[in-house]
């Protein structure tokens, strides 16, 4: 009866895999070992799928080396390579896009080392992140929402806080307190998002004029946009704009380099891992700074 099962299990796996497929439709196989094959689909037949190749020659590949499957698009196949998908939608550098993460996706991001951050889906539409640097201040909490209005038109609101979480300082004051609503349209590969936000801390600058009730002061501006300038690059641009009446700004533009990785996960394929380089600029009356700022992101 337990074999009997088991080969009823393995044959349901194969046909819902065989049928799945299309004879003559192109698809990019993604190997265990990180190899990308592209082809034409013939047959599945003894624990083989057989293809043709760009080459026009048949070739059969064993079903158990196959990570993922992806439909062979004018997107997504250029010039005899695989572009794979935007490897980190859900932000930009710092601030958040309206995509997100599915149940159980997540990742881990840090910038020179000294601030990390994780990000996780705890339903295809929440997710939960948090981080701190090294010496534990500042410390950050998010919690976001997430959905699509259309193919090209997403929507998310949420909650951002960065500050003194864990009293480091002696004086648990907070920088940003602050719920926002984010709308983003266009693709995961090139759009442009825009955010609102109303900023309840008390912050470390006294000379802020935040008293009680509703000022135009604590209002947020967010923008954020990526292009995909190549299989292995994108452009991208965040900027933060604070206190209206005496505007200050914060973010700049940047390259964000995407590496797939020979890890094997039911989500990422072979895995992914990004290292960003921004231009990050404060600007305000006082003034002007720009710095280089170095980050990664490792994706599971």
């Amino acid at each position: 009866m337990k074999k009997f099962i088991f080969t009823f299990f393995i044959c349901l796996l194969v046909s819902k895999f065989t049928f799945s497929q299309t004879v003559g439709e192109k698809y990019i196989w993604e190997f265990r070992d990180g190899t990308i094959i592209h082809g034409s689909f013939v047959k599945s037949e003894s624990g083989n799928l057989f293809i043709i190749d760009d080459k026009g020659e048949e070739i059969y590949i064993p079903r158990v080396m196959i990570a993922q499957r992806h439909i062979a698009t004018e997107e997504n196949y250029k010039n005899g390579e695989y572009w794979f998908p935007n490897l980190h939608d859900t932000r930009y550098f710092f601030s958040p896009s309206a995509f997100g993460l599915e149940k159980g996706e997540g990742y881990y991001n840090n910038a020179y080392y000294m601030m990390w951050q994780f990000q996780y889906g705890i339903t295809d539409n929440i997710s939960l992140g948090g981080g701190a640097t090294v010496l534990g201040f500042p410390a950050t909490v998010n919690l976001k929402y997430s959905d699509n209005i259309s193919d090209k038109l997403n929507y998310s609101f949420g909650y951002f806080y960065v500050g003194d979480l864990f009293e480091v300082t002696g004086n648990q004051r907070s920088l940003l307190s602050m719920p926002y609503a984010l709308i983003t349209k266009g693709s995961k590969e090139k759009n442009i998002s825009l955010g609102l936000s109303y900023n309840f801390a008390k912050p470390f600058n006294d000379d802020f004029n935040y008293e009680s009730g509703f000022k135009s002061q604590r209002l947020v501006l967010n923008v954020g946009a990526i292009s995909r300038l190549a299989r292995r690059f994108s452009f991208v641009f965040e900027g933060w704009f604070m206190n209206p009446e005496n505007l200050f700004f914060m973010g700049g533009p940047g390259i964000r380099y995407f590496s797939k990785v020979k890890r094997i996960t039911a989500r990422n394929g072979a895995g992914a891992k990004t290292v960003d380089f921004q231009i990050f600029i404060m600007s305000s009356g006082d003034g002007n700074v720009a710095l280089p700022m170095v980050g990664r992101s490792w994706r599971f």
